[in-house]
């Protein structure tokens, strides 16, 4: 394929685009027979002829894309694992999800659109010359083929996610705005009720203070409904992980957030004792306080360029709403959400103190042999690190050995492993520490953990 023209879509392009339009056009003619013929031209008749009762057929058609591509993709998925099988004489060793061919179903969805757009050009051209003709079928699926070949060469599915994820970031922060004003809403009702009911009755010299208290209440009932959201929605991320399919959209990320220090903690511990959900909720308040005073700093600039908000007309309210909107939306993309992505993965172990410096260093070799011991099933594991309190080690059982194997140093050694572990003889050449290479035998202090050969 490196001689392929590079402004031709590819053979396996073109395939996709002739099964996408052929399904599509088929489909639209035998539930609408005659549908597909104009006796005008087509540029003015082709949007003129779908009528109100045509647009369910046209609809189920377009549906009809997901499945059907869907049964492609399992269809030459199949086949490929059976040619792999027969040539190599043994099963496939990989698997395709089912995600993976609903997949293929939702890019032709989402490219039918466009492809039928981009192709009325091909279909006008290739129209021209029929007359009362069953043809028109054949320039329809034609045309929308060409189209559909390039949106597939050119990766438009790419160019789908790419926008689809930059409107669903969009779309996440605008919930968030949603929940940060309607959580204190829910919550504080009661005392919404309460200060109603009481207000007639309150002097009217109180009525400055009622409205303090009014909103300190609603405040703080917000932050113990963020906590609880927070809360809840940790045992809601557990509880996903564990039936959310492998290999389908969102599966990583859900596991990845089950080992969050937030959703780990959510199951021992209750929504009073459980300190990151309060902490995500002192976050949620920070932010909510910042929507507020930016609404105010815009409420007076919008006061300075359009006067007194009274007079405000309904698109200068749209204005400035929008305004409040996208910068709190940035605020929270760009500070807000990764605030709160470090509160739930929780924060990263402190630095060591004075006295863990203090501590002596831990032993390689006993590091090693307590990793032998724990993988052969002895529980009784010998500490790795002793504070500098402790006892100090026995002479017998300071590593400071070190032995002469295969022309280099190995060690350091206690004598036990002189003796268990590298089996020294009289005549192994030892040293301890930087003195100078002797034969074992020649160190009486090695006499008793000499190997007899």
């Amino acid at each position: 394929m490196n001689n392929w023209p590079k402004f031709l879509p590819l053979p396996a392009s073109w395939a996709k685009g002739f099964a996408l339009s052929s399904g599509f056009w088929l489909i639209v003619s035998v539930l609408l027979p005659g549908y597909y013929y104009y006796s005008y031209r087509f540029s003015t008749a082709y949007w003129r002829s779908i009528r109100s009762y045509d647009e369910g057929a046209i609809a189920f058609a377009w549906l009809c894309q997901i499945p059907l591509f869907a049964f492609y993709h399992w269809g030459l998925a199949k086949f490929a694992e059976w040619v792999e099988s027969r040539s190599q004489n043994q099963p496939p060793t990989v698997t395709v999800s089912p995600w993976l061919h609903w997949r293929e179903g939702f890019i032709a969805f989402a490219t039918l659109p466009a492809a039928i757009v981009m192709g009325i050009p091909a279909i006008a051209f290739l129209m021209l010359p029929l007359r009362d003709s069953s043809g028109a079928l054949v320039a329809l699926i034609i045309g929308t083929a060409i189209a559909s070949a390039y949106l597939y060469h050119f990766r438009f599915a790419r160019l789908l996610k790419i926008l689809v994820k930059f409107l669903w970031i969009f779309y996440a922060q605008l919930l968030k705005i949603l929940q940060l004003l309607l959580v204190p809403t829910l919550t504080g009702m009661p005392f919404f009720v309460l200060t109603f009911v009481t207000a007639p009755m309150v002097p009217k010299q109180l009525l400055p203070l009622t409205t303090f208290l009014l909103v300190i209440s609603v405040f703080l009932s917000g932050i113990v409904g963020y906590a609880a959201l927070q809360y809840w929605s940790a045992h809601l991320v557990n509880w996903a992980a564990k039936w959310w399919p492998a290999h389908s959209p969102g599966y990583s990320r859900v596991q990845a957030r089950t080992a969050w220090k937030h959703n780990k903690t959510a199951a021992t511990q209750s929504l009073v004792r459980h300190t990151t959900s309060w902490h995500l909720a002192a976050n949620d308040t920070t932010y909510l306080i910042y929507f507020n005073l930016s609404a105010i700093v815009f409420g007076a600039i919008g006061s300075v360029l359009f006067g007194e908000p009274s007079t405000w007309s309904e698109t200068e309210e749209e204005m400035l709403g929008s305004a409040v909107a996208l910068v709190w939306v940035a605020q929270w993309h760009f500070w807000g959400w990764c605030r709160e992505v470090e509160i739930a993965r929780g924060k990263p172990e402190a630095k060591k103190s004075s006295r863990d410096r203090n501590l002596p260093a831990a032993d390689p070799i006993e590091v090693e042999l307590n990793q032998l011991v724990a993988e052969f099933g002895d529980a009784r594991m010998k500490p790795v690190r002793k504070p500098a309190s402790a006892t100090k080690k026995p002479k017998s059982q300071q590593a400071q050995w070190y032995v002469f194997r295969s022309g280099k140093a190995e060690g350091p050694y206690t004598k036990r492993q002189l003796r268990d572990v590298q089996q020294i003889t009289d005549r192994t050449k030892v040293r301890l520490g930087e003195a100078e290479w002797q034969r074992a035998g020649e160190i009486p202090e090695l006499a008793a953990y000499l190997t007899q050969k």
